[in-house]
């Protein structure tokens, strides 16, 4: 039988699952294109480094709406905390790599 509690938990749920794999899709982009003109050795590929650009942009801001909207998926207590410090860690570390592949450009 399902609780009143967890009968109003279940909307927010998957809300925040949808919200947070459109916006970890996007992150995961983002992350892609500015990797991918970073590293390429064709000239051509990003010749005025717009993706670069745009792509660090974007995914700083992308990778917080996961990182906020994600927690909301499981319910409260000890998963939700570990869930919060691992995807917390991931997505620094992994925005980092578009941030130094700028600087470094």
């Amino acid at each position: 039988m399902v609780r009143p509690k967890e009968s109003r938990r279940i909307p927010v749920a998957v809300s925040a699952l949808l919200v947070a794999g459109a916006a970890g899709f996007f992150w995961l982009q983002c992350v892609y294109i500015v990797l991918h003109s970073r590293l390429s050795t064709d000239p051509l590929t990003d010749p005025h480094g717009y993706q670069l650009l745009f792509g660090t942009v974007l995914s700083v801001p992308t990778a917080a709406v996961v990182a906020v909207s994600a927690p909301f998926i499981v319910a409260p207590g000890a998963s939700r905390a570990r869930l919060i410090r691992i995807m917390v860690a991931l997505l620094v570390v992994i925005t980092a790599l578009p941030l130094v592949a700028l600087l470094t450009a």
